[in-house]
């Protein structure tokens, strides 16, 4: 059965690295698509039928799905209906994120056919500690064009189940692992005794209060009025406000950002299985 008619794509991404990969992907599968993008909103049309084809892309935090990505696929359902799955990561590891996709989407009526991990280009990253700076970038995209290739070959044949514990995360180094482990540690032993809420701040005296970051901000956590506020309720440490202010006025110093840089410099590839 061809499925090449029904692709539908749906992604989550605050810092658009999701929504490139996605697009890159779709475009090699079919001519013309229409993407869901749930980044500020639950998703809409969510019923699929049997003869649709899901392609969803969403970010990794923590090596994990990000949990309002899941939240806003909450009343996705599916009807025994292919599923591909592709997680976004910041070149550290995607660790068990792949897996809880596919196990959230076997819940609502899907089956997993292929799975994949791209690098995008982490938050946290900056020019002081850059971490996968501009992925994906322009062999990437290419690769999700082959890769988009190959799942247009898998439709004209047998829509089979794919192991996504198969997929795994290129090695970073025992001893960057270890080192990051032991920096993770204790960081969360001086949270313990002394918690510390990590949010964007604002530099006042760069900060025009244009209403951007308001604007992508996907949790509504920036207070219109001053921006300057930010809800701590409500803030995913997405930094979708940082990438995106003209000003370069939102700040995230975030303790991580010089251990990822430091212990997860080198470049990852792209991985599936299928």
């Amino acid at each position: 059965m061809n499925y090449e008619l029904n692709l539908r794509t749906v992604y989550f991404s605050a810092t658009h690295t999701s929504e490139r990969v996605a697009k890159a992907i779709s475009c090699a599968v079919v001519d013309e698509f229409a993407a869901e993008d749930v980044t500020f909103g639950e998703l809409k049309n969510a019923d699929f039928a049997a003869d649709d084809l899901l392609l969803v892309a969403v970010p990794v935090y923590g090596g994990g799905v990000a949990p309002v990505a899941l939240k806003r696929l909450e009343a996705i359902r599916g009807n025994n209906t292919p599923a591909v799955v592709v997680v976004v990561y910041g070149n550290r590891n995607f660790e068990r994120a792949a897996t809880q996709m596919s196990e959230f989407l076997a819940e609502r009526g899907f089956i997993t056919i292929v799975a994949a991990a791209f690098v995008g280009e982490h938050s946290y990253s900056t020019d002081e500690n850059p971490v996968a700076v501009g992925r994906p970038n322009d062999d990437d995209i290419a690769e999700a064009q082959r890769f988009g290739e190959l799942i247009k070959a898998k439709m004209a044949g047998a829509m089979e189940a794919v192991d996504v514990a198969a997929l795994k995360c290129p090695d970073s180094g025992e001893e960057n692992v270890k080192a990051f482990v032991e920096f993770v540690k204790g960081y969360q032993a001086k949270q313990a005794n002394n918690p510390v809420k990590l949010l964007p701040t604002t530099d006042e005296e760069k900060c025009v209060m244009c209403g951007v970051c308001v604007d992508v901000c996907p949790m509504g956590a920036i207070d219109r009025e001053d921006v300057s506020v930010v809800d701590a309720s409500k803030c995913i440490k997405c930094c979708a406000c940082v990438k995106e202010c003209p000003k370069e006025a939102k700040i995230l110093n975030s303790p991580f950002a010089p251990m990822l840089s430091k212990y997860f410099a080198s470049p990852k590839p792209n991985v599936w299985v299928m």
